[in-house]
C-alpha cells in the first residue's frame, strides 16, 4: 500500500468541483459535485440519530439503484427539520444534476451541511448547476473538498494505490466535520461529519458494503469531536471498476487486501477531523488493550475521548490520568481494576489500579506539551485493542459554538 497526493478524484474515471451558489452568507463556496464518468456500484453509512436531515432519508431511498454515478453536496446549510419540503428539496437537488448529466435521479446521492431549520434555497443551487457541471475535472478535487467545508479551517483529503493481484488500484476521499462530530453510523446493510470515498477497484455491490462496514468501524467511528451525533452524517462510497482487476465478489484475498487499505485510508482521514476539531489545539489518540473482545475496546476507548474533563485536562496540559480512569470505569465494560494501567505517553501513571511508582506529573507534563497526545490503558482483561481519536477543549471552541447560528 502506497500513500499518494490526491483525494476524491484520484482513481480512475472520477471528476469533481466546487462553486460560490450564494448559499452561505459569507460567500465562500457551498456546492460540491463528484462524478464518475462511468457508473459505479455504491454503498453508504448513515447517522443513527433517529433525527435524520432530508438528503440522508434520499440518498437511503436512492442507495436501492444498482448503480450510481454522482453525489452533489452543498455546505451552510443542513437541509433539516424542513419536514416533507425538505424533502423534495433534496429530491430537486438530485433531480437537478441528474438532468445536467443526464442520468437517471436515482443514479445520484444528495448530502448537506450546515445549519438546521433553514430552508434550503433550491432555486440557487439549479441557477448554479450548469457551471458546477463544467468545471468538473479531476485537477477540481480539492475545490471539492474545500466546498464542504463549514467550520472546518482546512480541507481534508487522501489517497492510497494498492495492488491487487497483477492489478495496482487506487483508492481516493475527502471529508469535512470539526463540531458536532461523535458519528455512530451504520451501512444500509445493516457541522456534521461526511465523508466522500472513490475507487476504481472492480467489486461487487455486495462486498463494497461489507468492505465499508468494516472500514467505518475502525476509523469514523471511532472519532469524537465533542460528543454530539449529528442529524446529517453520511458516508459514500462509489466504486466504478476501471482498474480492471479481478472482481471482488468474496471475502478472498482480494476483499481483505481492499478492505485493509479503505481502513487505513479512513483512519487518516478520521484523525483529520479531531486534529481540525473546532478550537482544537492537539490531537488524543487513545489506545485501549487488553480487553475481553474488540467491542470492549471500543467502548473504552470511545468513552474515554468523550470525557470533557479529560478534554480539559489536555488543554490545560495538565495530565489528570484520573480522568482517565474514570470515563473507563463509566463505559459499562467489565474489567478488574485492580489489574488496570495506564499510560500518558511513555510514562506510566497507573499500574495495578495504583499510582505507579516513581510516576512524576512534571515529566508526563511534558508530553501534553506536544500538538499529539498519546494515552495507552491496558485492561489485561484479553488481547483485543482499539483506537479512538479526539481533540482538547479550548476557549475558542466555546466562543465558536455560542455564536454558531448568529
Amino acid at each position: 500500500m502506497i500513500i499518494v497526493k490526491g483525494g476524491a478524484a484520484s482513481p480512475k474515471g472520477y471528476l469533481a468541483n466546487g462553486m460560490k451558489a450564494g448559499i452561505k452568507p459569507s460567500g465562500r463556496k457551498d456546492l460540491a459535485l463528484l462524478y464518475s464518468e462511468v457508473p459505479a456500484v455504491a454503498a453508504g453509512a448513515f447517522t443513527t440519530n433517529r433525527c435524520q436531515a432530508s438528503p440522508v432519508k434520499i440518498s437511503r431511498e436512492h442507495l436501492k439503484a444498482k448503480t450510481h454515478q454522482a453525489v452533489i453536496v452543498n455546505s451552510g446549510n443542513a437541509n433539516c427539520a424542513n419536514g416533507k419540503q425538505g424533502e423534495k428539496d433534496a429530491v430537486e437537488m438530485a433531480k437537478g444534476a441528474a438532468r445536467m448529466l443526464r442520468l437517471d435521479p436515482h443514479m445520484v446521492l444528495v448530502a448537506s451541511t450546515g445549519i438546521i431549520g433553514v430552508k434550503l434555497p433550491v432555486a440557487k443551487i439549479k441557477k448554479a448547476l450548469p457551471e458546477l457541471v463544467m468545471g468538473l475535472s479531476r485537477a477540481n478535487s480539492t475545490a471539492f473538498a474545500e466546498t464542504i467545508m463549514t467550520t472546518d479551517t482546512k480541507s481534508k483529503e487522501f489517497a492510497v494505490k494498492v495492488r491487487l493481484g497483477r492489478v495496482v488500484v487506487t483508492i481516493g476521499g475527502a471529508c469535512k466535520g470539526v463540531g458536532m462530530i461523535h458519528p455512530e453510523m451504520q451501512t444500509e446493510r445493516h457541522a456534521t461529519m461526511l465523508a466522500f470515498l472513490t475507487t476504481d477497484a472492480a467489486i461487487s455491490k455486495r462486498m463494497l458494503e461489507s468492505s465499508l462496514d468494516e472500514a467505518i468501524r475502525d476509523s469514523f467511528n471511532m472519532v469524537s469531536v465533542d460528543a454530539d451525533m449529528s442529524t446529517n452524517d453520511s458516508c459514500f462510497i462509489l466504486a466504478n471498476g476501471l482498474a480492471g482487476n479481478a472482481r471482488i465478489a468474496a471475502r478472498d484475498t482480494g476483499y481483505r487486501k481492499f478492505t485493509e487499505a479503505l481502513t487505513f485510508m479512513a483512519g487518516e482521514l478520521a484523525k483529520m477531523l479531531a486534529q481540525d476539531g473546532e478550537g482544537a489545539t492537539k490531537l488524543v489518540e487513545i489506545e485501549v488493550r487488553g480487553a475481553h473482545t474488540v467491542e470492549d475496546a471500543r467502548k473504552v476507548a470511545r468513552k474515554i475521548s468523550t470525557s470533557n474533563l479529560l478534554k480539559c485536562a489536555v488543554f490545560g496540559m495538565d495530565p489528570n490520568w484520573g480522568r482517565i480512569v474514570a470515563a473507563a470505569g463509566s463505559s459499562g465494560v467489565e474489567f478488574d481494576y485492580d489489574r488496570m494501567d495506564v499510560y500518558l505517553g511513555p510514562v506510566k501513571a497507573l499500574s495495578n489500579g495504583a499510582i505507579a511508582k516513581g510516576f512524576s506529573k512534571g515529566r508526563a507534563r511534558k508530553f501534553f506539551k506536544d500538538k499529539k497526545v498519546r494515552i495507552a490503558v491496558d485492561l489485561k482483561s484479553g488481547r483485543a485493542k482499539a483506537t479512538a481519536w479526539t481533540c482538547d477543549f479550548s476557549k475558542e471552541y466555546v466562543a465558536i459554538n455560542s455564536e454558531y447560528s448568529t
